[in-house]
């Protein structure tokens, strides 16, 4: 038998198939975990760039506005001017919806279809070209449309036809005049593009001469860089000049911090994984103590022995990989859509559908952290196994193996207790996100490590309670602390599954609960009137401000606000501008800005007049702002200053918002779109009733929704639900973990007790008493479990809620304790033990004495 040999590990692994399965199982869950994180994450990014590089075609750089930033089409000349640029192409870049009642979104591209040049750089090289019907009447006619054929066969629309479209200015019919194949920038979206001309596209979606972005192709001899400082040069300030790539790195941090969040409760249900699989290793290896004293007895050296236990490991690691690959990408599958609106929801980008490829660095990464996971849990079962003496074994046969020499293990502790609470410390003393991680991995491990120490302490109140239960319950005592290595486990493994379930829910809950709180105090009406449509992520899509005046006249409309909120850069990141008309903050019928800390004087005519701005809370923390500071921000219109002059919570933006007059936004970002008009009704008057006249009057001309300020405030809480809800199935895959972990241990004890148990069914046991036995021990493992996982799950809840989460995610949220989670952890907790202890209590009630006492 060779070094490299599996054939002997192999056979004592065949002969012992059903006592290994569930810790298969157990890894198979750990390593699916990791294994879908790794592929869906790949595959929400991969989705959303290809749109970028997609609707980018051979541009190498564009000059944008921001989001809703609009600029001179003739800023284009200047740039097609620069050295270095072969072609600068103005382009009017918008979003429409279908009227059907499916509201499915189309990308509208505006391009001038006269230069052949221009539209041949969303085309691959080979294309023909659009098939156009006439192409003097496509630009005659100003309700002109280009669709892709696989929208057109979709839909079942063909040249000539008609396709209505909700647009910011309302309800549009236009004509179809041509199809386009299914090459370059028609590609985008699985097909869903509307291609128009330029001056039709600005009529419909900006205003006359106005684009929101110029697409640079670059002369191939030309150096980028230098053409890109060449452009920033030339344009105005507020205008960005960036490179699809550039678009891409951006993107990338943007989604990190979501996939970060999710590879913790990855890498947490892989550590439930290692502590079952040493659980039963630990057991597995000490049973066959003796065979391999005997081995070490004739000669075999101990480092052989260790090498041949690690091989069985090897074995179990691989077979649990096997699994847990295609159990990866099964549940990746499912994940993929909820992922990939989470991603949308939090950035605020168009949802698109992903596809889920396999990519073997994902699947190379969760076989290698299995098979790291088993080895790591193996090597110390396997060391105190393979150097035990013969004497010793024979002495201690039966009898669980001392855990450390001395106080090396409660050394280990109170080291890892002391890195926790520096890592804590540290982290909130400077709110880095690699210190908040640490801290978090740290009380991990500190929890799991925690869990005999709760043992020892909590000894005697539950061996009283466990006394009640008459000779079962004291049967079920003796048995937890018989074996505390093998109950701590199992505990540990209970305290890090549950306590990482109740951990995300305090996190989903406390961010649900802080939107609640927070949303009526930024949104101040009887009303909101918007598009019915979602333009991208939670916000919904721009309407014409003509929404507002068109709002004054229905009646028993007493004041309408207009509100425009768009993302822009300040300081090198992103953040939100949020624009209300100057009503706002002056009409007493809206109320105020709920304020945090100290405000200027004269607040709300500053603001309303344009010399001053609020910030929220996030914004301060983040950028480390004050009331009084100076913001200087680069807009479409040139330079903009203002002052901080007061700071509130919102939750528009994960970096910050700054809230402003819709005045000045206009002056500086000529963009006269709304995203909703807040209505207060005349007193007296019916809410419903007006809403009601509202959507009559208005709702089919622009394709209204019209909700109470109570039911919009339900919805954003349902999109914060909607963008947790890939973690509930998460938690799910680690309470199968827990099962399977609590399962394993209480079946290896019933095992390991054959003989025991056999004896006590001869001196008069009764069936139903071993049976209870066993369940009573899984019930005291649950209560040690649940006591933990408490612990654990609140600890890292506030934790995350105070300083992590913030410092990751950016957003500052205000600490919930999830009461229902609560309860339903607890239930969890001892459903899991009684599902887990049932076939193992089965077993032990019907053993054999006779067949049991000659077990070995």
């Amino acid at each position: 038998m060779t070094a490299l040999s599996f054939r002997m590990p192999w056979r004592f692994l065949r002969a012992s198939v059903g006592r290994w399965s569930l810790t298969v199982i157990a890894l198979a869950c750990g390593v699916g975990l990791v294994c879908a994180i790794e592929l869906v994450s790949g595959a929400v990014f991969q989705a959303f760039t290809e749109i970028v590089d997609t609707m980018a075609g051979r541009s190498a750089l564009q000059v944008t506005g921001g989001e809703a930033g609009l600029f001179p089409e003739e800023i284009a000349a200047a740039v097609g001017a620069v050295p270095g640029v072969e072609l600068a192409v103005p382009v009017v870049s918008a979003a429409a919806f279908t009227t059907d009642g499916s509201g499915e979104q189309l990308t509208v591209h505006g391009v001038d279809i006269t230069n052949d040049a221009a539209v041949r750089v969303y085309e691959p090289a080979s294309a023909a070209g659009p098939e156009l019907e006439d192409p003097l009447v496509f630009l005659s006619q100003p309700d002109s449309v280009l669709l892709t054929r696989e929208f057109a066969a979709r839909r079942q629309i063909g040249v000539g036809d008609h396709i209505e479209l909700d647009t910011p200015s309302g309800r549009r019919r236009f004509t179809v005049r041509g199809l386009l194949a299914p090459e370059g920038v028609a590609r985008v979206q699985g097909g869903t593009l509307v291609v128009m001309d330029i001056a039709a596209a600005e009529a419909a979606f900006t205003r006359p001469g106005l684009v929101n972005r110029v697409d640079v192709v670059v002369r191939r001899d030309a150096d980028l860089e230098r053409v890109a400082d060449a452009l920033r040069a030339v344009v105005p300030g507020g205008l960005a000049v960036e490179t699809p790539a550039q678009r891409k790195v951006d993107l990338h941090k943007v989604m990190q911090s979501t996939r970060t969040l999710l590879r913790a409760v990855a890498l947490l249900g892989l550590l439930a994984a290692f502590l079952i699989a040493f659980s039963r290793l630990t057991t597995a290896f000490e049973a066959r103590t003796t065979e391999l004293a005997v081995l070490r007895a004739v000669g075999v050296r101990a480092r052989r022995v260790w090498w041949e236990l690690a091989k069985e490991s090897l074995l179990v690691g691989a077979a649990g990989v096997a699994l847990g690959i295609p159990l990866g990408i099964g549940t990746g599958r499912l994940l993929l859509p909820l992922i990939a609106t989470a991603t949308a929801l939090s950035a605020k980008l168009v949802s698109t559908e992903a596809t889920l490829t396999i990519r073997l660095p994902s699947l190379a990464l969760a076989a290698g952290l299995g098979l790291l996971a088993v080895v790591l849990a193996a090597a110390l079962p396997a060391r105190r196994a393979a150097g035990v003496a013969v004497a010793e074994a024979l002495r201690q046969r039966g009898i669980e193996q001392a855990g450390g020499r001395g106080g090396v293990p409660w050394a280990l502790r109170a080291l890892i207790l002391i890195a926790t609470v520096g890592a804590i410390a540290l982290h909130a003393a400077n709110g880095s996100v690699p210190w908040g991680l640490a801290a978090s991995a740290l009380a991990v491990i500190a929890a799991a490590l925690a869990a005999r120490p709760l043992l020892l302490v909590l000894e005697r109140p539950l061996g009283l309670v466990l006394r009640l239960a008459g000779p079962s319950g004291r049967l079920a005592q003796a048995t937890l602390l018989h074996n505390p290595r093998r109950s701590a486990l199992a505990i540990a493994a209970l305290g890090v599954g549950l306590g990482t379930v109740l951990w995300l829910s305090v996190i989903a809950r406390s961010f649900e609960q802080s939107v609640i709180d927070v949303m009526p105090g930024v949104l101040r009406a009887d009303l909101a009137a918007s598009s019915a449509h979602i333009g991208a992520g939670y916000v919904e899509a721009p309407v014409d401000e003509a929404l507002v005046s068109d709002l004054l006249r229905v009646p028993g409309v007493a004041a309408v606000v207009g509100e425009q909120a768009i993302d822009w850069r300040y300081a090198g990141g992103p953040i939100a501008i949020n624009a209300f008309d100057p009503a706002y903050f002056t009409n007493p019928a809206f109320g105020h800005w709920p304020l945090i800390g100290p405000q200027h004087p004269e607040l709300w005519e500053g603001v309303a007049r344009g010399a001053t701005v609020i910030v929220s809370e996030n914004f301060a923390r983040n950028l480390h702002a004050r009331v009084g500071d100076r913001i200087d921000l680069d807009t479409p219109g040139g330079p903009l200053t203002v002052r901080i002059a007061g700071v509130t919570p919102d939750f528009l933006s994960p970096r910050g918002t700054i809230e402003m007059s819709r005045d000045l936004y206009v002056r500086y970002w000529d963009d006269r779109h709304v995203v909703r008009a807040l209505v207060k009704v005349e007193a007296g008057m019916d809410p419903e009733q007006v809403r009601s006249a509202i959507g009559a009057a208005l709702g089919r001309r622009y394709g209204l929704k019209v909700w109470s300020l109570g039911v919009l405030v339900d919805w954003f809480a349902t999109q914060v639900r909607r963008a947790f809800r890939a973690v509930h199935i998460l938690a799910g895959l680690i309470l199968v973990v827990v099962l399977v972990g609590v399962g394993d241990g209480l079946a290896a004890g019933v095992v390991e007790r054959t003989r025991e148990l056999g004896m006590l069914r001869a001196i008069g046991a009764s069936r139903r008493q071993l049976g209870g036995a066993v369940v009573l021990e899984a019930l005291g493992l649950g209560a040690l479990g649940l006591a933990l996982a408490g612990i654990t799950g609140l600890g890292l809840g506030v934790l995350w809620v105070r300083s992590t989460f913030p410092a990751l995610l950016g957003w500052t949220v205000t600490l919930s304790v999830p009461v229902a989670a609560l309860a339903g952890v607890a239930l969890a907790s001892f459903a899991v033990c009684l599902a887990a202890a049932y076939l193992p209590a089965r077993r032990a009630a019907r053993l054999d004495p006779a067949v049991a006492l000659r077990s070995e």
